[in-house]
């Protein structure tokens, strides 16, 4: 079945109209990776769960690399500019801002950054164990649901308070909740949601804050949200 990200994504790519450069971090069975239509593909994850020379057979142009994202940037990454940039790799705020800051070198003025699990579906989603995260949610609310995000939520924040220059909005329908990052042509208009930047207290955004600044997230449907980054990369 085509999964949301793949179709996101490649809505994306198609409008670029040119070769596509397309990287993921986080690939896990290479379920989003094999249906991307990028022109060429870097796949970076520590333990991919496929057999790698079937993945190189059927995708001969397409670069495996079985290592960390902090290993993939520091030795491995070549200067190349991606168009496209997928983060699922681990989902801690503390990894994932730093594989966003190693992505905003590897981009252009017209590169896009999909961030995925970001909106956490309940306080027990947001825990950083995953294993955990379960558990306490069969134990505690007699859930046997499997849903988890971990807390890379408190991403928004960071990106609205620290890199003004760019754009994001959050799709929260027609499949699991994503976050797009784009840069824009200015500043952003919006004030920083962690004002005491000084004191940076990254434990006090719980799942209580989340839902206080949910809204502050720029929630979307897909389809607007699409159509808003397409309209901003069109643009001279």
């Amino acid at each position: 079945m085509y999964n949301y990200s793949a179709r996101r994504i490649n809505s994306l790519l198609d409008a670029i109209n040119t070769p596509s450069r397309y990287l993921e971090i986080g690939v896990e069975s290479g379920h989003t990776f094999f249906e991307v239509t990028a022109s060429s593909k870097t796949a970076v994850d520590p333990a991919f769960t496929f057999n790698v020379e079937e993945g190189k057979q059927a995708e001969p142009t397409s670069h495996f690399l079985q290592i960390t994202s902090d290993e993939y940037f520091q030795n491995h990454w070549n200067g190349e500019a991606f168009d496209f940039i997928f983060l699922d790799g681990l989902h801690t705020w503390d990894q994932t801002y730093r594989d966003f800051c190693n992505s905003l070198l590897a981009t252009h003025e017209r590169s896009v950054i999909l961030l995925d699990d970001i909106f956490p579906s309940d306080v027990f989603s947001c825990n950083r164990d995953q294993v955990e995260a379960v558990m306490m949610r069969q134990f505690m609310a007699n859930d046997p649901s499997n849903a988890w995000h971990g807390d890379t939520y408190k991403i928004i924040p960071l990106i609205r308070t620290f890199h003004p220059l760019l754009s994001y909005c959050t799709i929260i329908t027609d499949g699991n909740p994503q976050a797009l990052v784009w840069r824009s042509k200015k500043a952003s208009q919006a004030s920083p949601i962690l004002s005491d930047v000084g004191a940076l207290n990254m434990p006090a955004l719980d799942y209580l804050w989340f839902l206080r600044n949910q809204e502050t997230y720029n929630l979307m449907n897909e389809e607007d949200a699409l159509t808003l980054v397409i309209n901003s990369m069109s643009r001279d």
